[in-house]
């Protein structure tokens, strides 16, 4: 069977894939990431290239391909990267709906995480709301509400104190009941017996306020993810360190939780999720108790988090300017609705 990539290094062959559309460059990615080997030194051979392609092997580092059917609309991005590339034929376009999906006002990354959402490479899970309604003291709270997430999209839901975000993330993680209305988080209703088994698909990282003196390290707050899992003390104590690695976190990891930061804390938080596998991730006014440091660097995890695991992430806040930084995708709460 013919290739459909093939890579170098120098004049051995290290790589190749058979797969189609942009799978055999994420296949690529797993095989780099996986040997160590840096992709500035091999040369990617592929069969069709068009600006889809061209943004991957960008973001994937390489610096030079060789492409026998490349698009002209994959130039500009080689060009403007400085990726040396030949062809053997070269088209107006290729025959590809994601050519006209990846638009000039996508920065690499935007495309890259664009990309992995459309080929099911993330790890965050589908949310549907339909018609929720919830109430509290006899006062709606929430009326008719509706919201539907992609797998690993991100929303910031804003608004006024007292206008119901937190209810709805409560009412998210299932630990309100609604008047009406359901919420599905995959293919699971909240609430039922498959959510009461499945409650760690969501992490929830709340506002830091409260003074405690309790004495738990941080890697006792990240182990609390797999509290419920029956695993061996070296498994667990490999789960904490990986999830705070990932975090950026794991140096804190004997230092007592209440003495951290609000940025540390809010890392640690995020590593507890992460250890629990949570494939959707909810933010309570993240940032009401960081200073300006702290929101540097929790923008920082959040833009990681996007192009790394990808989980389907759900932020509320009051904060606006903070969340112009934030560029994601907004809704105000307003009335009991989102618009």
């Amino acid at each position: 069977m013919e290739h459909s990539l093939i890579v170098t290094h120098g004049e051995e062959t290290i790589f190749t894939s058979n797969e189609h559309w942009l799978h055999p460059l994420f296949e690529l990615e797993d095989f780099l990431k996986e040997k160590n080997i840096p992709s500035s030194e091999l040369l990617v051979n592929d069969k069709i290239a068009g600006k889809a392609a061209a943004c991957l092997m960008v973001r994937l580092g390489v610096t030079r391909c060789h492409v026998e059917l490349l698009s002209e609309r994959a130039i500009p991005v080689f060009k403007k990267h400085g990726v040396e590339f030949s062809y053997n034929t070269l088209v107006e376009q290729i025959q590809c709906r994601t050519e006209d999906l990846i638009t000039d006002s996508m920065s690499i990354d935007d495309a890259y995480l664009f990309l992995r959402k459309r080929a099911g490479r993330v790890q965050g899970l589908p949310v549907k709301i339909e018609n929720l309604t919830v109430d509290i003291g006899r006062k709606n709270i929430l009326e008719n509400l509706s919201l539907e997430l992609g797998r690993g999209e991100q929303l910031v839901i804003h608004g006024a104190n007292g206008t119901g975000k937190t209810t709805l993330l409560r009412t998210l993680l299932g630990f309100l009941q609604p008047v009406q209305g359901t919420i599905r988080v995959g293919d699971i209703l909240v609430g039922s017996n498959d959510w009461r088994h499945n409650r760690s698909l969501i992490g929830y990282v709340h506002q830091e306020n409260v003074k405690n003196t309790f004495p738990i390290s941080a890697e006792e707050v990240v182990a609390i993810g797999l509290s419920e899992r029956k695993l061996s003390s070296k498994e667990l104590n490999y789960r904490v360190e990986l999830a705070m690695r990932r975090t950026g976190c794991f140096h804190l990891a004997k230092q007592s939780y209440h003495n951290l930061s609000g940025g540390e804390k809010q890392r640690v938080s995020l590593a507890r999720c992460l250890s629990q596998n949570a494939r959707v991730l909810l933010f309570d006014e993240p940032t009401s108790f960081l200073d300006s440091g702290g929101k540097e660097d929790l923008l920082q995890l959040l833009s990681e988090l996007s192009s790394t695991e990808a989980p389907t992430m759900i932020l509320v806040s009051h904060e606006t300017a903070w969340l112009d930084q934030l560029n994601w995708p907004r809704k105000e709460l307003k009335g009991g609705q989102l618009c």
